[in-house]
């Protein structure tokens, strides 16, 4: 019996080495699954402060996380700014509230032509937007993409649902939307961005939003970083002006 046993293990052994010598290879019936998906992004603070003849407060915070897999790209994130005038007086006045959150997803068709669905909602106090929800689909071209630079455009309807000031308003608009981007390094970049969004039966009613940004490493995981936006209503809030500029520096934590 034990001889047979041996008989069998190096019968085993000699198909083995036969398998390898042949360039063979055993065949598995669960092979190993591919990496999933992982998030990244980042997380960005930035704070200014001024006591004595002027006594200002101004707070800005913005969030994004990232995940790519196969054809896919879904992208979300936050941000908002906060701000005192005469901080800490008995006149103290607000100079700014207003947070932005979005979800953007993308599917590649080819390796250039995608479609996409965004969802964006506001809020600013100061402009007397109480709330603005947009949302709908486009149609997107990479004119330029490379590990280093991208150039796209993006063209879909949009349906916007608004409270500006007391007024509800509610139409669908037009998205144009263009967005280029250059790495110098893995951590230095700079980009703009611009969306136009005009009622598609009263062009005349539209929101202009850009904006330009650099980023700069400090190491692997913090980084400056400057943006100037520039948010534009055709028709403002009653008693509100159209354009709303601001310049934002922040200290970055990437993940």
């Amino acid at each position: 019996m034990k001889h047979n046993l041996m008989g069998v293990g190096l019968l085993a052994v000699l198909v083995a080495v036969s398998n390898v010598v042949s360039g063979q290879t055993p065949v598995t019936t669960n092979p190993p699954a591919a990496n999933p998906p992982v998030w990244h992004g980042d997380v960005a603070f930035g704070l200014s402060l001024a006591r004595g003849n002027a006594n200002t407060f101004l707070m800005n915070a913005s969030a994004s996380a990232e995940n790519v897999w196969e054809q896919n790209d879904l992208k979300l994130g936050a941000e908002g700014q906060y701000g005192l005038n005469n901080w800490g007086q008995t006149n103290q006045t607000r100079s700014t509230e207003a947070v932005h959150g979005f979800l953007d997803y993308k599917r590649l068709f080819t390796e250039r032509f995608y479609g996409s669905a965004r969802i964006d909602g506001y809020h600013d106090d100061i402009a007397s937007i109480q709330y603005r929800v947009v949302v709908g689909p486009a149609a997107g071209y990479y004119f330029i993409k490379s590990a280093a630079s991208q150039l796209n455009l993006e063209v879909g309807p949009s349906f916007i649902d608004e409270r500006l000031g007391h007024v509800d308003k509610s139409y669908v608009t037009l998205r144009v939307s263009e967005h280029a981007e250059h790495s110098f390094n893995k951590g230095t970049r700079v980009w703009e961005h611009v969306d136009w969004l005009p009622q598609v039966d009263d062009f005349s009613n539209y929101l202009l939003n850009s904006e330009v940004g650099a980023e700069a490493a400090l190491n692997s995981r913090f980084s400056l970083r400057v943006v100037a936006g520039d948010s534009f209503n055709s028709k403002p809030a009653a008693g509100r002006k159209e354009n709303d500029i601001t310049l934002i520096s922040s200290l970055v934590y990437k993940y």
